[in-house]
């Protein structure tokens, strides 16, 4: 019998399988994880590569890399910050880029999520809840 832990894995690898795909095919520009790094940077406001590595879930060297690319890209300003620290904003290409991306993905998880019969407020609670009890362990 599978495991909840196992469950959520398989789920949130589909998931991004599936944002990947989508974003792929829309030409939009951004792969999946590019994605998740501006929007975090968006969601953050001027974030440190630190703060954004541990959002994302990344080690600071990769998150220094994809920071690096976006920002040779054009999709993200690396500004000072306090002392030695380097904050980090979205351009605004980064910003349209993200827009348009977050319109390819649209609400397609919460159509999925309503038509098992579950309520995708309740469900973003839950899940919440969760990564803040683990963050803190």
């Amino acid at each position: 019998m599978p495991s909840l832990a196992h469950e959520l894995h398989v789920l949130v690898a589909l998931m991004d399988r599936r944002a990947e795909a989508l974003l792929a095919a829309s030409g939009v520009g951004l792969t999946y994880r590019r994605f998740l790094v501006l929007l975090h940077v968006s969601d953050l406001d001027g974030p440190t590569q630190r703060e954004l590595a541990d959002r994302a879930g990344g080690s600071e060297a990769a998150t220094s890399r994809m920071v690096a690319g976006l920002a040779a890209d054009g999709l993200l300003d690396v500004g000072r910050g306090v002392g030695n620290r380097r904050e980090l904003r979205l351009t605004a290409e980064g910003g349209r880029r993200l827009a348009e991306a977050g319109h390819v993905l649209g609400d397609r998880f919460d159509r999925a999520v309503r038509s098992v019969g579950a309520d995708p407020a309740d469900l973003l609670h839950t899940v919440t809840t969760l990564t803040t009890a683990l963050r803190k362990d």
